[in-house]
């Protein structure tokens, strides 16, 4: 599994790690989303500073946990992201009016109301 969680900073930190494609991750990883947002940890940071690579359904698995927050008041924000995965983001212009992206975990944490 490409991803792991941990609770630090007052947030839910998810670790990407290696290659994160939505279509074979995507179910465990909103399972984990809707997990968290059942428990009440509605911050979640997710740490992509090891992720090598991401295809689409990897930005739209982002979008949907965004969105599952959202819905229940919760946040999420990027953190550590290489440029190659900062460009797909630039790209689809979803960095800036969508995602908020930090250099580092604890600037993403910090940065939550």
């Amino acid at each position: 599994m490409p991803f792991s969680t941990s609770e630090k900073y007052h947030a839910v930190v998810i670790y990407i790690s290696g290659k994160f494609l939505g279509s074979i991750e995507g179910p465990a990883f909103k399972e984990k989303l809707e997990e968290l947002r059942d428990s009440g940890k509605l911050k979640v940071v997710i740490d992509l500073s090891k992720a090598d690579f991401m295809d689409s359904s990897g930005i739209g698995a982002l979008i949907g946990a965004l969105t599952t927050m959202k819905k229940a008041d919760g946040e999420v924000k990027l953190a550590g992201m290489k440029d190659r995965i900062k460009n797909l983001f630039l790209l689809t212009r979803l960095l800036g009016p969508v995602f908020e992206d930090f250099d580092s975990v604890e600037e993403a944490a910090a940065s939550m109301n």
